[in-house]
């Protein structure tokens, strides 16, 4: 049996797979050693995953997960490898977990579109460029911190409709000094912002708010996505952004003639297939 997990900041996502059954899916506290103490990592493995896995029986670990670089993968390991002695551990980045979803054992251009945004060059093995993304202060285009916030500043700097002001009061229970104090006083505001991308996808037939959405993600392509040799190249995604402003993202790729991959909202099913041939 092998064990695949996906993590991001918030949530990761298992899969306990053996032959000739059904994968089994787990769902757990985010693991990102950047934001995780040594005992965070390790409480959240021994209440949340070790009672559902029978440790002998695994024969490999693959985990994927943002913050998986350098000395976070190491940390991630130690504590994979203490609880799955027997087991071969392999700690990757969330990107090249993307890549390998998105584009199998084929070269191309794989991209994360969620609450942040990255991207790399895959040639069918591993990363072989990455534009950095840059956190949401500096980057993170066409991520859902991005089009949060173009389409919260548009509606308070009185760019887009008096009823569409309304309704994001409304709809977010929220008001223009939460939002201030949110953005600029409290932690986390680039998952605050994300918050409010739901808004922009329930509102995406307003024209103002599509308008956003194009912003964002043309932003992603040209200073990201352009900067890799596209020619003869697919650009897939994987994330809820992605994946549910997808009609929009396609029509970006469009127009700036780029071959459209696959669009996934989480890569963890991809991950069975691709390892699947280690599944004795």
């Amino acid at each position: 049996m092998i064990l695949i997990a996906d993590s991001g900041s918030t949530k990761c996502h298992w899969a306990i797979c053996g032959s000739g059954s059904s994968p089994v899916h787990l769902a757990t506290d985010g693991l990102n050693p950047f934001a995780c103490s040594d005992e965070k990592i390790s409480a959240t493995l021994d209440q949340q995953v070790m009672p559902h896995v029978a440790a002998h029986e695994i024969e490999a670990v693959y985990f994927y997960g943002a913050g998986c670089i350098f000395e976070g993968a190491e940390r991630i390991g130690r504590a994979l490898q203490e609880r799955f002695p027997q087991a071969r551990t392999e700690v990757e980045s969330d990107m090249l977990g993307a890549a390998r979803a998105l584009c199998g054992h084929s070269g191309g251009i794989a991209c994360i579109l969620g609450t942040g945004s990255n991207s790399c060059l895959y040639d069918g093995e591993r990363i072989t460029a990455n534009v950095p993304p840059l956190g949401y202060v500096l980057g993170d285009e066409g991520s859902g911190a991005h089009i949060g916030r173009l389409v919260v500043a548009d509606i308070l700097k009185g760019l887009m409709s008096e009823q569409l002001r309304e309704a994001l009061y409304r709809e977010c229970a929220t008001s223009y000094a939460e939002i201030i104090d949110r953005v600029y006083r409290q932690p986390q505001a680039n998952r605050y912002l994300a918050g409010f991308a739901e808004f922009a996808a329930r509102h995406i037939d307003d024209a103002a708010v599509a308008a956003c959405v194009d912003r964002a993600f043309d932003a992603f392509i040209e200073r990201n996505v352009m900067q890799y040799a596209t020619e003869g190249r697919t650009v897939g995604f994987v994330g809820s952004t992605a994946y549910f402003f997808r009609e929009r993202l396609l029509l970006s790729l469009e127009r700036h003639s780029l071959l459209p991959g696959r669009i996934m909202r989480s890569p963890i099913d991809a991950l069975i297939a691709y390892h699947g041939h280690n599944i004795m």
